[in-house]
């Protein structure tokens, strides 16, 4: 007798246990989080990343800029503490970037500045920086 009711409480339990679990959540418990509110007026702009290829002329640590001509055109830029300077796979502060050297550089605009996100340069341009040119080497017959 004990161990038949033992086995009902048992099948009782975890009866009201599936049932339990089986339920749908109670929809006043969840209540949508609040609509952030706008301070601007528009929509908000996405930045965009640009792209930038070109021969470095000159770094300035005092004014933090980078001046890089590309296309026969002087573009400066600025750079601070975030923007990530590589020669391959090394990481270098921007005052240790030779001028001459062929970069790519990772950029936005902020209020009308273009701030350097990313300078990426190759080994083999900055080694060719420091030796005399090809043309230089041949001899012509």
């Amino acid at each position: 007798m004990r161990a038949r009711l033992m086995m009902i409480s048992t099948f009782l339990s975890f009866g009201l246990l599936c049932v339990a679990c089986g339920q749908p959540a109670d929809k006043a418990a969840v209540r949508p989080a609040a609509p952030e509110k706008r301070t601007s007026a528009g929509p908000a702009k996405a930045i965009r990343v640009k792209h930038l290829a070109g021969e470095i002329l000159s770094v300035d640590p005092k004014t933090k800029t980078i001046t890089v001509r590309a296309r026969d055109v002087d573009v400066e830029l600025r750079f601070d503490d975030h923007t990530v300077v590589k020669i391959d796979l090394d990481a270098v502060k921007p005052q240790e970037i030779p001028p001459g050297t062929r970069a790519t550089v990772k950029y936005v605009e902020r209020k009308g500045r273009y701030v350097a996100k990313g300078i990426f340069i190759s080994a083999e341009t900055a080694e060719k920086r420091e030796s005399p040119p090809q043309s230089a080497i041949r001899s012509f017959s």
